[in-house]
């Protein structure tokens, strides 16, 4: 906030901030005569200036002092700091125009990312910045305030709270800017997950991404049920754009993947997990027999040993069925205890650890 303190301290002088300079960081124990000495000696470069006053900063256990320039100068010659008494002192200057500068870099990111600078402050639960306030605002206040909505937002929602959601209008012949399906789909589903705002909040956005028939889908599903979630308005989108050949590929994919040679039976059934994953997520296998599916799909594609092969007959058979991670830890304690056991029968293996 030292541009800030440097606005406030200009304005109670009347003088202009753009042909001001604060000087901080400033031992208390120097006085005025030094001060001036110092100065004089490292800012000679700017030409004639005055000292208008002096404060103390109790944050900083230390002095700051405002110059006024008296003549017109490169801002590019002043330094950012200065060698002085103590050690090095902070020079705080505004450059032109540039409270026009941050706003309009600040709202070119925020147009590319289809917001304003009013949305993203009420996304963030913060209501007192509006279209007509934000030219007010200078540019250290915007960011202090900005600082403090994130402050206070919840953790997942900062890496991709501006992100825009892509287009799509689920047309036959999508335009140049639209996304396709389970491009869309993908990142849709991504906010569901990880945005915690309300689903009046992600149905909005939602709908501000939508074209076409995709748009007019939309305006059904709420119509029939206007306290429709927004996971459930995905579920719709599938049912109708959600490709059929795919679901079928990602089936057949997943069913005729086996375990290749050299590869370890715990790598293949990460590879697997991936596949399987895929398919429950285009409801080519339904979910309620994931654990079924993907013990069978091990002892059908994968080249068991004949102890693992006996073990994971036995939680067919016997239950209960393991999920992925503990189908994992049978798999890898079997593949340490055949390590372990072909260490042990390697010629001279024995004779070594004596």
């Amino acid at each position: 906030m030292a541009v800030a303190l440097l606005e406030d301290w200009c304005r109670i002088m009347s003088v202009d901030d753009q042909k001001s300079l604060m000087v901080m960081g400033i031992p208390v124990d120097c006085d005025e005569a030094e001060i001036q000495a110092i100065l004089q000696e490292t800012l000679k470069s700017l030409g004639r200036y005055r000292l208008l006053g002096k404060i103390f900063r109790k944050q900083e256990n230390a002095n700051a002092v405002l110059l006024e320039l008296m003549e017109d100068i490169d801002v590019s010659v002043i330094p950012s700091e200065v060698q002085g008494k103590g050690g090095v002192w902070k020079v705080i200057f505004k450059t032109p125009n540039q409270d026009t500068e941050f706003l309009e870099r600040l709202n070119i990111f925020l147009e590319k990312e289809g917001q304003t600078v009013s949305s993203m402050f009420r996304a963030l639960g913060h209501d007192g910045v509006s279209p007509a306030t934000v030219p007010c605002i200078s540019p250290e206040l915007l960011a202090h305030l900005l600082g403090q909505a994130m402050a206070h937002a919840p953790q997942p929602l900062l890496p991709m709270r501006y992100r825009k959601l892509r287009v799509f209008s689920g047309s036959a012949k999508p335009g140049p800017e639209e996304e396709p399906f389970e491009v869309w789909l993908e990142q849709a589903t991504e906010i569901v997950k990880e945005w915690p705002i309300s689903e009046a909040e992600k149905k909005r956005w939602l709908v501000e991404s939508l074209r076409g028939p995709a748009l007019d889908l939309m305006h059904i599903v709420q119509a029939d049920n206007p306290a429709i979630s927004v996971e459930e308005c995905l579920e719709a989108f599938k049912q109708v754009f959600g490709s059929l050949e795919s679901r079928r590929t990602s089936q057949v994919r997943y069913l005729k993947t086996f375990q290749e040679e050299g590869e370890k039976v715990s790598a293949y059934l990460l590879r697997l997990e991936t596949l399987l994953r895929r398919a429950v997520e285009k409801r080519a296998i339904p979910k309620n027999i994931v654990d079924q599916v993907r013990l069978e799909q091990v002892m059908a594609g994968a080249n068991l040993g004949e102890v693992l092969w006996c073990r994971l007959r036995e939680l067919k058979d016997q239950g209960p069925l393991p999920n992925f991670l503990e189908l994992m830890k049978v798999v890898r304690e079997e593949e340490e205890e055949e390590a372990s056991f072909g260490n042990e029968n390697i010629p001279g293996r024995a004779g070594a650890r004596l």
